[in-house]
């Protein structure tokens, strides 16, 4: 005789459909953790081969990168940003170029043209920081340009200067390993509760009891 209306369910039943409950929650969370940490691995490997790549292969195309470290130049260049350089000759820099250039003292320099000039047929210019509220003292040799920004890549330069050092390249690897760590605890997770599902003994459906009384 069948259960009366309102009867409680089989506990086989119940305890089989939340058993697939919890299995499918299970899977979604692992599904989802394991789209966030391939995004962040991929993420971090492409973002250190773009800051090796930017920092050897653009000076190989002639085009040198620096980092800028001062303010003079912000807002346009911010501090810790990157400047990609396209080298111009002396006769394509116009008023309002941001160049960079390199002194006799090695000290190095990125600011706006804001003056040609010819001082015994010797062609100079005078440049000035957008931050500042005066036009650098000296005017400078324009053979002391070393290329006219092309390119501004803010907090860039941040992050090849950190990669450049043992410490930084140290992190992305140790960030890089345990993401890959993780993944692979994830994939032992999920074995293990595939086999844990697989052995667990199958409930009958109601269209199967009643194959089975009939058969019977």
């Amino acid at each position: 005789m069948g259960n009366p209306r309102g009867a409680p369910a089989p506990a086989g039943r119940c305890a089989g459909q939340g058993n697939e409950m919890a299995t499918d929650r299970m899977s979604c969370a692992s599904r989802a953790t394991r789209v966030v940490l391939e995004a962040l691995l991929l993420t971090l490997v492409a973002g250190a081969l773009a800051l090796v790549g930017l920092g050897r292969l653009a000076p190989a195309l002639g085009h040198q990168v620096f980092i800028i470290r001062s303010g003079s130049m912000t807002p346009t260049i911010p501090v810790g940003g990157a400047v990609v350089l396209d080298q111009q000759p002396t006769e394509d820099i116009r008023v309002g170029d941001v160049v960079t250039l390199r002194l006799d003292n090695g000290a190095i320099f990125t600011h706006r043209v804001t003056r040609l000039a010819s001082l015994q047929g010797v062609p100079y210019v005078e440049t000035k920081g957008d931050a500042n509220a005066s036009v650098d003292a000296s005017l400078t040799p324009a053979d002391h340009i070393v290329g006219r920004v092309s390119l501004t890549l803010p907090v860039v330069g941040y992050l090849m200067a950190g990669l450049a050092m043992p410490a930084g390249f140290a992190t992305v690897l140790l960030a890089a390993l345990a993401l890959v760590l993780a993944l692979w605890l994830l994939d032992e997770d999920e074995a293990g509760a595939a086999g844990t599902v697989s052995s667990a003994p199958a409930v009958p459906t109601k269209r199967h009891a009643r194959l089975l009384r009939w058969a019977r």
